[in-house]
């Protein structure tokens, strides 16, 4: 039966005294705007039902601290964009910590003995292109990093960056485009 109580239009106070019908009206009214909020809030699609998750966590434990229950929308509005926010932070520190491929650290393989000219020729290659990567916006920098880690796929990257997959290649093309330009190769090399 429906919550018919003016001060608890929702059956919260029912809910959260472990009336199972209860949950499941609140989940069934709230869960689809929750994820709504979560998503508008930047997050993909697993990020945002973590959120929701989280937040029907917070409900049930903290629901009891909630004076007028009429404002449980709010509440859960609340909730959800705060959750949202500390999950971007998290994601963003995890991306920070990812185990990128740096290439300021790389060093050209040694291919036999090169005479001093090709030495010359190979290390000025090196450094236009460290001073290239460098000037790279830092999007840029980020997404080639990723493409160059071997153990990422397009899928990983894609959810590393909260985007669809369809965007890593034609943004890796600019970047990499960007990088020969700003290194003076031509684009054909």
């Amino acid at each position: 039966m429906p919550p018919t109580d003016p001060d608890d239009p929702h059956g919260l106070a029912a809910a959260l005294s472990g009336d199972e019908r209860a949950w499941e009206r609140l989940v069934n009214e709230f869960s689809g705007v929750i994820w709504h909020w979560a998503r508008s809030q930047g997050l993909d699609r697993e990020e945002a039902a973590d959120v929701a998750q989280m937040v029907w966590f917070k409900l049930k434990d903290r629901g009891h601290a909630i004076q007028d229950r009429r404002g449980l929308p709010g509440w859960l509005a609340t909730t959800t964009r705060r959750e949202a926010i500390s999950a971007r932070r998290k994601r963003d520190r995890r991306m920070q910590h990812v185990d990128y491929v740096d290439v300021t650290e790389q060093r050209l393989p040694a291919a036999g003995q090169p005479d001093p000219s090709q030495m010359a020729q190979l290390t000025e290659l090196h450094e236009s292109l460290l001073e290239a990567y460098d000037s790279l916006s830092e999007q840029c920098r980020e997404l080639l990093a990723m493409c160059w880690n071997t153990d990422m796929s397009y899928q990983d990257i894609a959810s590393a960056l909260g985007t669809s997959v369809g965007y890593v290649g034609p943004s890796r093309q600019r970047c990499l485009k960007s990088l020969k330009q700003r290194a003076g190769l031509s684009a054909a090399t």
